[in-house]
């Protein structure tokens, strides 16, 4: 007689991400984006909850209504140094850094348009233009053999950006700064913020969660009534 064959048990485990699209139809893609968001908002309420017991507030929302108080007399471009140096809240200094962060990305001078646009370039270059006695300033990861030679790329600079940029330029830059270390005045700026954020806070400045607290405490300003005269 034949034997009858018994249905084996599935020993597969269902997943968070197989219950998702059991139940809504949508893709892997999709369950990965909505796990991202629903993260990060159960960190957002974490930060929350760290800032409230830090500042002894009922709410983040609170921050907007306990400004620093400012010094009489003080100037409208000593504020953000004063806040920088002083502030106790976390919205402050958010909407400071937001604003900082546009500045850094929009920020140009000559320094910062040899910073992003010097390639390496051949050590015997830095030899017939700055001085040997200084090549021992002068990091090694400047140096390519087939690099693109000084005076070419002190030309094209000059050409796409406006500045008048010089070889002596290039080899000053490159005897202060190794490649990708040089940091434009906003973003030291920024760098200050970030540290204070995080002496005022515990923890370190997310763009996300300056979002949340811009979000959270704006308010619309009462518009005036028209007035008939």
């Amino acid at each position: 007689m034949e034997q009858q064959s018994i249905p084996q048990k599935s020993n597969r485990v269902t997943t968070h991400l197989d219950r998702f699209i059991a139940t809504t139809g949508k893709t892997e893609k999709e369950y990965l984006e909505w796990a991202s968001e629903v993260g990060r908002k159960m960190h957002i309420n974490t930060l929350d909850k760290l800032v409230c017991a830090k500042l002894n507030i009922y709410s983040a929302a609170h921050l907007i209504h306990v400004p620093t108080p400012l010094p009489l007399g003080i100037s409208e471009n000593e504020v953000s140094e004063y806040l920088i140096q002083n502030s106790q809240n976390p919205y402050e200094l958010g909407k400071l850094w937001s604003e900082t962060k546009a500045d850094a990305l929009a920020w140009t001078c000559k320094e910062s348009t040899i910073a992003n646009s010097l390639a390496f370039f051949p050590k015997s270059d830095f030899e017939q233009f700055g001085d040997k006695n200084h090549l021992a300033d002068v990091s090694r990861t400047w140096f390519k053999k087939d690099g693109l030679n000084l005076d070419t790329q002190a030309q094209e600079m000059s050409e796409n950006s406006g500045f008048e940029i010089t070889v002596q330029d290039l080899v000053e830059f490159v005897m202060k700064y190794r490649p990708r270390t040089y940091k434009n005045p906003a973003e030291v700026k920024l760098k200050r913020i970030e540290e204070r954020f995080r002496e005022v806070t515990g923890f370190g400045i997310k763009e996300y969660y300056v979002e949340h607290l811009l979000k959270i405490c704006y308010v619309l300003k009462p518009q005036l009534e028209e007035v008939p005269f």
